[in-house]
């Protein structure tokens, strides 16, 4: 009950003090704390930065794998102020990445492990390796990911794919249908469809039979495209050189690789689930998908194939060499998991 003044009116808020403290005072004091925990957090962001780019510059740490670790060690830096944890590297411990971890178990288990996993390895690079990883499954208790592909990939129908690249080229997104084509005939990630130099890759095809990539793939690691299906594959080398003009790539001179993103690329793939393709990579899960009838002569397993284990090995070592990846188990993904009982 607030107190009453002897006259028997109740006192007035005096908004210009806080029990006897200057109103501007107190102001000064939560904004000095931001700027104070903003300083700190650009602080830890760009320890992060410098011991990462080091790995860039000794050639052990891709460009892109570099953009993204950052990007998620923003969201551990974030997690520690809004836990009020010390800012700084040296007071960071397995117990917080562990805490971190198992707050982010109601995310999806792929995204989780990610981010627990970019954590590790920026840790490991700020402290030269002397640092105990946390395991995502393990400590933080998140879900392990299911990778076998148990639905066929969207996009395999050739007629509705066609509709797809129609509206696309309609709407005027003519790069975004070129990196869709590059995808499903290629077997190219969204990132190497738009980083591909066409021109280079063009000219690579007139003396050869496979183009060879360098810019935008996983881990920074280059590898060679076979040409399969040379009516289809030039006729995108094509179309991708015209648009690229004198740049290097298809993003235009004038955008970075994130404007190109959260515009032509995002609005793509909007286009591309009115036709009922969910992504991307699932275009890429359709090239994968016809590369194993074509080596097995039976379908993919998660279209229905019954192809021998011997057939199967075949077909995954180079499927999985083709689309960038080091271990066969990841071609479940894409195609399934074997079956050789029919």
């Amino acid at each position: 009950m607030p107190a009453v003044a002897e006259d028997g009116l109740q006192p007035t808020l005096n908004i210009h003090s806080f029990n006897g403290v200057p109103a501007y005072y107190i102001f000064y004091i939560f904004l000095s704390r931001d700027t104070f925990m903003n300083k700190q957090k650009q602080s830890l962001v760009a320890a992060a930065r410098c011991a990462l780019k080091a790995r860039v510059a000794e050639k052990t740490l891709s460009y892109s794998s570099y953009g993204t670790l950052i990007d998620r060690w923003r969201i551990f830096v974030d997690f520690l102020i809004e836990r009020s944890y010390p800012l700084k590297q040296k007071s960071i411990t397995r117990e917080m990445v562990i805490e971190f971890g198992k707050h982010l178990t109601q995310n999806k288990p792929a995204y989780a492990q990610n981010l627990v996993s970019a954590v590790n390895t920026t840790m490991k690079t700020l402290r030269q390796g002397d640092w105990s990883s946390v395991s995502p499954t393990r400590d933080c208790e998140i879900s392990r990911r299911c990778n076998i592909r148990m639905v066929a990939p969207s996009g395999l129908n050739e007629e509705q794919f066609e509709e797809s690249l129609e509206q696309l080229n309609r709407v005027g997104l003519v790069r975004g249908a070129v990196i869709v084509r590059a995808a499903r005939s290629m077997g190219l990630r969204e990132k190497e469809a738009c980083l591909l130099n066409y021109q280079q890759a063009l000219k690579q095809t007139e003396s050869g039979i496979s183009i060879d990539l360098h810019v935008g793939t996983k881990g920074g690691r280059p590898r060679s495209i076979t040409i399969t299906n040379p009516d289809e594959q030039i006729a995108i080398l094509q179309a991708g050189a015209a648009l690229q003009g004198d740049h290097f790539s298809l993003i235009p001179k004038d955008l970075s690789w994130k404007n190109f993103l959260d515009n032509e690329i995002h609005k793509t793939i909007s286009n591309l689930k009115k036709f009922s393709i969910a992504s991307i990579r699932d275009l890429r899960a359709v090239y994968a998908c016809n590369r194993y009838e074509t080596i097995t002569g039976e379908p993919a397993p998660v279209l229905g194939g019954f192809a021998s284990k011997e057939l199967d090995n075949k077909a995954r070592k180079i499927i999985s060499k083709e689309l960038g990846h080091a271990r066969l188990n990841i071609t479940n993904s894409y195609i399934g998991k074997h079956r050789n009982v029919k």
